[in-house]
């Protein structure tokens, strides 16, 4: 017969907190014994009689709350990063095949930068970060814009599908996960480049503009919370 309602493994006794609650240095001496017996072979092992003692003692006894450990993913565990750096990957792999040589894609520093600066600024990017996330299509239209006018960007002979790379990968991709597009549709039509010497510049263009956003916007980065 299997007896219930054994003591549960701790490790070690609470005769400090029976001594606060009047118990005499006798009973004390006991339960420590008793205690110590039922860890090393088991309450069954135990006469009724200290069985029943042992019980007393454990009512009388606050029960212990099994905290639960909070364990805060890293940035890089995040979907929304691992979503971004899929897309990285994605684009990266179709500019080593179909770009010029000297140029470099629009997208590729667009998401190079925000990756960066979710590893910088460490939003926390829990639901409420990440609604604000979607719109940053807005501003990846207004900086492809000015990549056009102002760094001289040319549209690529051949564009990427943002919605083929996300549906038809074999990659373990997230079952939620939209096209980085999804707001965007006419972003689909174009892929821009842009020459090597105005790498630098673009790309800090598009981080001050990311930078700001996340920082106004993301409710995990502003300071008056």
């Amino acid at each position: 017969m299997i007896l219930k309602g054994l003591l549960k493994k701790e490790l070690s006794h609470r005769s400090h907190e029976l001594k606060a609650l009047g118990w005499n240095q006798e009973d004390l001496t006991r339960y420590e014994d008793l205690w110590d017996y039922s860890q090393r072979w088991g309450l069954i092992n135990l006469e009724r009689e200290d069985r029943q003692f042992l019980r007393k003692a454990e009512k009388l006894l606050p029960k212990i709350q099994n905290k639960k450990i909070s364990v805060k993913k890293n940035i890089e565990e995040k979907s929304y990063y691992l979503w971004l750096n899929f897309y990285l990957d994605e684009i990266n792999i179709f500019s080593n095949s179909n770009l010029p040589k000297n140029k470099h894609g629009v997208w590729n520093l667009l998401i190079e930068e925000e990756i960066t600066l979710l590893k910088e600024l460490q939003p926390v990017m829990g639901l409420p970060d990440t609604l604000k996330a979607k719109n940053l299509f807005e501003n990846r239209k207004e900086l492809i814009n000015k990549a056009f006018n102002e760094f001289d960007a040319k549209n690529n002979d051949k564009v990427f599908n943002f919605e083929d790379a996300l549906n038809n990968s074999e990659k373990d991709v997230g079952k939620n996960w939209k096209s980085i597009t999804e707001k965007d549709p006419e972003a689909n039509k174009t892929f821009p480049i842009i020459d090597s010497a105005n790498i630098d510049k673009l790309r800090s263009a598009i981080k001050d503009d990311l930078s700001t956003y996340m920082k106004d916007n993301y409710p995990s980065l502003k300071k008056d919370l």
